[in-house]
């Protein structure tokens, strides 16, 4: 009787010591003299169901390890906070830890030092050597317990909030784990290997190394994954930031009768270093504006949030476009760190006249479509990119634009698109379903672009971003009525005489 007593409280131990990890890990529920209460009861009634199950055959460790398992299990489910997966995987994880340092370092101690002691005389039941044992489990599971609150708690943390309790995908390794030691104690105890065989040491350092490891590996899985989610998550923040920074409702100006817009961007990562723009300079003047950063995923889309913002910022009515990129471009290279460069360009639209003043800083060369014709490419003469070089001087040139006409502009990831046999999409293909779509309205040729883009390209993965802007000149607001001649106010606009 003394000897299962004595053995149900060894092994009870294992237990309790996965429940101090759990405690001091999950955040509590209720105060301090309710959880000490549930945690007393729990105890007297695992000890006991350990005890009567030792007591009826005491070679079977099925209640020893899995049922208190459970229980420390359950237990936590009740008194802590959090989602039912992280205190799940909390409390699995302090059992895994309790049986590889049970058998790792107080079974394999017990093996090397009982029999030279003298403890062990008819077999490891005896009452010394379960005395001696406890003792081991006493000291190495204080030590453990000093260990994980000083270094392993705050990563354990870190993993929780990074996955923001969502453990469910780590509960099968966790589960596995335990019932594995299980399956060894039940071959070992089955084969007659006990501390007092000479197989017993070599067959518990192995296993728990091998599980040891298996614990590594499970925790630093974890860890990588929370790491990617967090990852994850960062990116979509960012995508959704660079995302309402672009114009992206349309009609853009539905009250606006003198043009018509229309604008996509589709970025081959997550967040892109293309982007565009349109904005009204004035009431009389339209811009618009796209670009194409160096690079690829956060980096590029932090330089063109700042290349954006100072475009932006320095288009004034009256402004020499010319004069708006040499500005433009010290700015970038005064926070240019990276070595990042950008190719752009700008066209300020008068609504009243159809003079488009354009400046082009190394960027592809626009198509322009006069009514009732094809696009054909337009060859402005282009300048240095942005943020290459300090000091340099950029010129605007200038075209008319009739009522009907079309201007589309591009970033190379839609001629530099590749398929399959590593072919270009190329200025041909795009000048084709451009002609072919003409007629049609900026709404309707961008998605026409990118659908022959998708079919050329195929299955093949997308390497760069893909941006696309289009802009029809339908004329003046006000035209007049009955022959009637217009008049032009202060502000630009046409009033009836």
């Amino acid at each position: 009787m003394i000897t299962v007593a004595l053995w149900s409280f060894a092994v009870f131990l294992a237990s309790a010591f996965a429940a101090v990890l759990a405690g001091i890990t999950l955040a509590p529920k209720y105060k301090g003299t309710v959880r000490a209460a549930v945690w007393t009861a729990a105890a007297v009634l695992a000890y006991g169901i350990a005890f009567i199950s030792y007591w009826v055959n005491l070679y079977n460790d099925a209640v020893g390890i899995l049922g208190l398992s459970v229980m420390v299990c359950i237990v936590s489910q009740i008194l802590y906070k959090g989602t039912w997966s992280e205190k799940l995987v909390i409390a699995l994880m302090g059992c895994l830890i309790g049986n590889v340092s049970t058998f790792m370092l107080c079974g394999t101690t017990d093996s090397l030092l009982a029999p030279k002691l003298g403890l062990i005389r008819e077999g490891p039941y005896d009452t010394p050597n379960i005395v001696f044992f406890i003792a081991i489990k006493l000291v190495v599971y204080v030590l453990i317990t000093v260990l994980y609150a000083r270094f392993l708690k705050k990563y354990v943390h870190t993993t929780i909030e990074s996955v923001e309790g969502n453990m469910i995908l780590f509960i099968p390794a966790l589960l596995v784990s335990v019932l594995g030691f299980y399956v060894i104690n039940l071959f070992s105890n089955s084969n007659g290997i006990t501390p007092a065989h000479k197989w017993f040491f070599p067959l518990y350092i192995t296993v728990c190394i091998i599980f040891l490891v298996e614990f590594w590996m499970i925790f630093y899985s974890i860890n990588q994954s929370a790491v990617a989610m967090k990852n994850a998550a960062e990116l979509n923040v960012a995508t959704n930031i660079q995302q309402s920074m672009l114009p992206c409702i349309f009609p853009a100006f539905p009250e606006r009768e003198e043009f018509d817009i229309y604008a996509d961007m589709n970025p081959a990562k997550e967040v892109g270093g293309d982007f565009y723009d349109f904005f009204m300079v004035d009431e009389s003047h339209l811009a618009m504006v796209i670009a194409d950063v160096s690079g690829k995923g956060v980096p590029a889309a932090l330089f063109m949030v700042i290349g954006k913002t100072l475009i932006k910022d320095h288009t004034q009515p009256g402004q020499d476009l010319g004069q708006v990129f040499s500005r433009v471009n010290n700015l970038l290279c005064e926070a240019n760190s990276e070595g990042m460069f950008i190719t752009a360009f700008e066209g300020v639209l008068d609504l009243n006249t159809g003079e488009l003043k354009f400046v082009n800083a190394g960027h592809e060369m626009p198509f322009i479509c006069r009514k009732g014709e094809r696009f054909e490419s337009y060859k402005p003469m282009p300048g240095f990119v942005l943020a290459g070089m300090e000091d340099m001087r950029y010129r605007a040139g200038s075209l008319m634009l009739e009522p009907g006409d079309k201007l589309f502009q591009y970033t190379d990831g839609v001629t530099e698109a590749t398929n399959g046999k590593n072919e270009l999409y190329g200025m041909e293909r795009l000048r084709d379903i451009l002609g072919e779509n003409s007629r049609k309205a900026p709404s309707e040729i961008l998605p026409a672009v990118k659908q022959d883009i998708d079919k050329f390209v195929g299955s093949a993965p997308q390497f760069d971003d893909i941006t696309m802007i289009c802009m029809e000149y339908r004329g003046r607001k006000l035209a007049a009525l009955d022959g009637m001649p217009l008049e032009m106010n202060e502000t630009g606009r046409g009033i009836q005489k």
